[in-house]
């Protein structure tokens, strides 16, 4: 199935607290962590802005939403001195590409609560939703979620293999091809040791669709009484309805939520990976 995608929303989660991060987190929120001369958030931003993304909703938390606004604040020029820096250039342009939209997350938890609180800026259209501590240096992950929405009109979930100690760290997804297309039949978050064989985990960059949001807008709160976006494409699997993967060729991700990974993604962008 080919659909003309048109997607030109992203919606960017940046309201965790960061506990595994504290007390670096206790006042600046993970996202504004630097990666080389740029916080997380802005390789993220430039990875949406290359595939076309002109509009991005940031959901922050109340306690670092001052912080977090003031850090895109257009009107805040560069220092004289650097102003001619082309990386110092290519941040100041993002104000100039995009439409910035910040949202305050209501006082409810979990990874879904994000996107339902965007829910209205986003409207009955497909969008990105990316976790803003979820960094991928080497490949345009939010490229790959496209191309395959544009082949089937599913929502798709960006996937990495990760080694079979941690498999029980993550949603691990099972999968099928068919023309070149991972389609997932099987979702476990935090399997349990031998309950599957697959190591394709699934990270914080998704495709989105209009029907899977009304899924989530549905589903109850479930581990720690919190709303999991997961659930939701657990719901739409085991329904019947189709869901792709797009599993990383090229690129690595990583996360600033936890201190081992952080660093391993200050190593990547210093080296330019």
């Amino acid at each position: 199935m080919n659909t003309d995608s048109n997607v030109t929303t992203a919606v960017i989660a940046a309201a965790g607290l960061a506990t595994r991060m504290w007390p670096a987190s206790k006042t600046v929120p993970k996202e504004l962590f630097p990666l080389g001369r740029v916080p997380a958030i802005v390789h993220l931003v430039w990875e949406l802005l290359d595939v076309g993304v002109s509009r991005i909703v940031v959901v922050v938390a109340t306690e670092t939403s001052t912080l977090m606004r003031g850090f895109f604040d257009a009107k805040v020029p560069a220092p004289k001195k650097v102003a001619s820096d082309p990386l110092v250039q290519r941040f100041q342009q993002i104000f100039a590409k995009a439409e910035f939209v910040f949202i305050d997350q209501p006082s409810s938890y979990g990874n879904g609560i994000p996107l339902i609180s965007a829910a209205k800026e986003v409207g009955n259209n497909p969008c990105i939703y990316a976790f803003g501590d979820d960094i991928v240096f080497g490949e345009n992950v939010s490229r790959g979620l496209l191309d395959t929405f544009e082949r089937t009109g599913c929502p798709v979930l960006a996937a990495q293999h990760v080694e079979p100690p941690r498999k029980s760290q993550f949603g691990i997804i099972e999968c099928r091809e068919e023309e070149g297309i991972q389609y997932v039949t099987r979702l476990i978050e935090k399997p349990a040791p031998n309950e599957t064989e697959s190591t394709l985990a699934s990270f914080g960059r998704y495709l989105v669709t209009p029907d899977l949001t009304d899924t989530l807008r549905k589903t109850p709160p479930g581990r720690d009484n919190e709303v999991w976006f997961v659930d939701s494409v657990i719901q739409r699997i085991h329904g019947g309805e189709r869901v792709c993967a797009f599993p990383l060729s090229k690129g690595k991700w990583y996360t600033v939520g936890d201190s081992a990974s952080y660093a391993q993604a200050v190593t990547a962008a210093q080296n330019g990976v």
